[in-house]
């Protein structure tokens, strides 16, 4: 009789790290869909040629650089605990996010405000998370 409640108490467990961890890999997904989301569909990553927002990049390393990976392959891999790094290796990719006001390099003078796709998706992984746990918790009952 106790190795059978043990067995039932094991099945939680493991049922409960399984949605965490299912949990923990879509939501992060799901923040990376957001910010990539264009302006004109309703987010705030501005698209011209598509490279900024094709730049993205993921590692369980560090924060990428060129040659990172696609996040939905990185989110794959990673587990409970694990520190994940994303973002755009994009060379611009910070002055979109944050905006640039002054003189370049080169001598050109911007007034660019930035369009912050990042700031305003990580502001929503609350919302996020719980969005995911519930789509999660209906399909595992």
């Amino acid at each position: 009789m106790a190795s059978k409640f043990g067995a039932q108490v094991k099945a939680f467990a493991e049922k409960g790290k399984a949605m965490q961890l299912a949990i923990f890999r879509e939501s992060a997904q799901r923040l990376m869909e957001e910010a990539g989301t264009p302006e004109g569909q309703g987010g705030r990553m501005p698209v011209d040629t598509g490279f900024l927002r094709n730049s993205r990049a993921a590692s369980l390393d560090g924060m990428p650089s060129d040659g990172g990976l696609d996040p939905p392959l990185v989110f794959a891999e990673m587990e409970l605990g694990q520190t994940v790094w994303a973002g755009w290796t994009a060379k611009y990719a910070m002055r979109m996010e944050h905006g640039f006001y002054g003189e370049d390099s080169k001598g050109r003078t911007y007034a660019q405000a930035g369009k912050g796709f990042a700031r305003a998706a990580a502001q929503r992984w609350d919302f996020i998370v719980a969005e995911v746990t519930a789509e999660i918790r209906g399909k595992m009952r």
